[in-house]
């Protein structure tokens, strides 16, 4: 596995554009290192040290033997995102498919040999928003008067008029406190 692991890390450094992301990253002036958590290998280097195009391949490097030795699906670290998908994960899932599928006196899947899969993006920028609205106090109090006309018209409809006369009452405390 070791091997098949520097073969695919090396096809991934390879294959980056190390001359845009290292404009890039003077242009955001960013840092090595810049992820909230420590992993090994990845050694901390503010921009006003100097970063080089050999920094940032080592610590996408670092990254990435640290994601597929430890098998993690997803991580983003600092600018980079990496997502694994280890064929080991998948194989499982696929045995348990063929077994269903042999129980039928079917073999429809056949020999599926299936590779590693590692996608590697550099987000020099990114913003995540939540936005939690709270209801206007108006409309919470006319879906609460609604609600209330509802329940004594129900128990109305119903002959409970005990209950509809509980009912009134609370409506009318509501009407007297606005």
């Amino acid at each position: 596995m070791k091997n098949e692991t520097d073969k695919v890390i090396d096809k991934v450094l390879s294959g980056m554009d190390w001359d845009v992301i290292f404009e890039v990253n003077n242009c955001f002036k960013h840092g090595i290192g810049d992820g909230v958590s420590v992993i090994p290998g990845v050694k901390r280097k503010s921009f006003a040290d100097g970063v080089t195009k050999n920094d940032l391949r080592n610590e996408l490097k670092s990254l990435l033997k640290y994601v597929i030795v430890n098998n993690i699906a997803e991580l983003v670290y600092g600018y980079w995102m990496i997502f694994w998908n280890n064929p080991i994960w998948t194989e499982e899932y696929l045995d348990e498919i063929r077994d269903e599928m042999s129980a039928d006196g079917e073999d429809l899947m056949g020999d599926i040999i299936l590779d590693p899969t590692l996608e590697v993006i550099y987000s020099p920028q990114r913003m995540y928003i939540i936005a939690n609205n709270i209801k206007a106090q108006t409309e919470v109090e006319n879906t609460d008067s609604h609600a209330l006309d509802k329940m004594l018209n129900k128990a109305l409809d119903d002959e409970k008029f005990e209950l509809a006369a509980k009912i009134r009452d609370v409506i009318n405390l509501q009407k007297d406190q606005k």
